[in-house]
């Protein structure tokens, strides 16, 4: 009997309010704006009579459209009103959502309003009639079609744009993308998640949210990109493998590490793109292979201490014998009787040119710094506790080839301090590697800027201070 006398209060109050609501267009004809505001305010969308709710749809949205054409102040809150009640309204399920877009010009006269080039309708409408439609397509497959489908322009635009508008059409599409409402265009999306992604990086700024969202379920949840990754842009490309390092550096994204297929890929396309600087003999390497093999090795370097990719690479011998080739190539060109980027900058007067801006050359800006650095880091991580690597790098003399690492390098910060973590994890429970360095006999010294600096007298240290006579 308390449940039946319940819905009867419900049904008056649906009553009582819907002859208010059909007294609105009157009220707002003649300018009553602040009984039409009170008519509002006094509605509870929390009700739970979804009749009620969604019976309000037809009001709500008829004096949207009515209050928004007309220039008082008044009326644009009660404009703003409505559209807000049917923002909040969508959180009630499908039926209020395919209520509104079940009116039939609902999506055109959205498409008018996000089009406004003249700049007649305030940002702010614009915003939340994107976000509307946002909420319109929350679990709600035929919705996410529609809107996709019909706005699919639009969407892709207030993305790459990053205006006030990207973060509902990302959330949109968001949507739509993961429940499969449309055939997507994934080359298309991942160009302009990344134009929104190069905009802020260079503003400084954060991702609007379901940009960041949309771009992370791609790298983590899904390994749908291994197939277009190669079709990027170029740059485009080398955007994204910029934005999996600082991915993979951020603690707080390691719960939700790349997705293995992708990684996966990024490993073996890595070893294509260094296999050919293992063949080549030429010291000009500014192709754009080579900007992504030296990308992708960051990426590998940093991988190589965080879980769980430590622990995969670890198992990859293929990839210890790609890097101590690579470190060895990179030597032999740093040999060369050329002075190239590869050519260790030993001499302390250089290096303390370089620190003081005074050098002539352009270290940090070559694509080569930190490159043997980031090898010889890899190699020292995948040498923890690994006996297949630690034997790897004593037959493929990898060990030599690092030992040559423990000299200061301007073009490499912290080489040394890799290479001695580097012997320490080869020789780590290894005798056949303790045994290798112990045999190994004195030819002659090394050749050394700083020792020979050093003994030719021309280092000099100071305190700062004057020296007395």
């Amino acid at each position: 009997m308390l449940h039946v006398s319940i819905l009867v209060r419900l049904n008056l109050k649906s009553k009582v309010v819907l002859l208010t609501m059909a007294d609105l267009k009157q009220d707002i004809t003649e300018e009553n704006y602040d009984k039409v505001l009170e008519s509002l305010n006094a509605l509870d969308l929390s009700s739970t009579d979804i009749d009620f709710i969604v019976n309000l749809v037809p009001h709500l949205v008829e004096s949207f459209y009515t209050c928004l054409d007309m220039q008082e102040e008044s009326a644009y809150r009660i404009a703003m009103k409505c559209l807000n009640m049917l923002k909040r309204g969508c959180s009630v399920g499908e039926s209020f959502q395919n209520a509104i877009i079940a009116r039939a010009d609902f999506i055109e006269r959205v498409r008018v309003i996000l089009n406004d080039a003249e700049g007649t309708v305030p940002m702010d409408v614009r915003v939340n009639c994107l976000q509307l439609l946002a909420n319109l397509c929350v679990q709600n497959l035929a919705n996410q079609k529609k809107v996709i489908l019909f706005l699919h322009p639009f969407l892709f635009k207030y993305i790459s744009s990053n205006g006030g508008h990207a973060n509902a059409a990302a959330m949109i599409l968001y949507n739509g993308f993961i429940y499969k409402a449309v055939d997507a265009d994934l080359k298309a999306i991942l160009t302009c998640i990344l134009d929104n992604v190069e905009m802020n990086r260079a503003a400084q700024t954060d991702l609007p949210e379901f940009v960041c969202i949309f771009l992370e379920y791609l790298i983590s949840e899904s390994n749908e990109i291994v197939q277009e990754i190669d079709n990027l842009d170029f740059n485009k490309k080398m955007l994204l493998f910029r934005y999996l390092i600082e991915y993979i550096r951020q603690e707080d994204r390691r719960v939700r590490p790349i997705h293995p297929d992708v990684f996966t890929y990024l490993l073996e396309q890595f070893k294509k793109k260094s296999d050919m600087i293992l063949k080549t003999d030429n010291v000009q390497l500014d192709a754009q292979d080579t900007e992504e093999a030296f990308t992708l090795l960051a990426l590998i370097a940093d991988s190589t201490c965080i879980e769980p990719y430590g622990s995969f690479l670890r198992h990859d011998g293929g990839l210890f014998l790609n890097l101590g080739c690579l470190l060895r190539q990179m030597q032999l060109l740093g040999k060369s009787e050329s002075q190239n980027m590869f050519t260790p900058v030993q001499k302390i007067e250089e290096i303390l040119r370089i620190k003081q801006g005074d050098s002539e050359l352009d270290i940090e800006g070559q694509i080569s710094y930190s490159l043997r650095s980031a090898v010889v880091k890899s190699l020292a991580n995948l040498a923890y506790k690994s006996k297949k690597n630690q034997k790897l790098a004593r037959e493929m003399d990898i060990i030599a080839a690092i030992l040559e690492c423990t000299n200061l390098d301007a073009r490499n910060p912290l080489i040394k301090e890799w290479s001695i973590l580097a012997i320490h994890n080869l020789c780590d429970d290894n005798v056949e590697n303790q045994q290798f360095i112990l045999g190994l006999k004195k030819l002659g010294d090394a050749e050394n800027s700083l020792l020979t600096e050093y003994k030719s007298g021309t280092i000099r240290i100071s305190d700062g201070k004057i020296a007395k006579n």
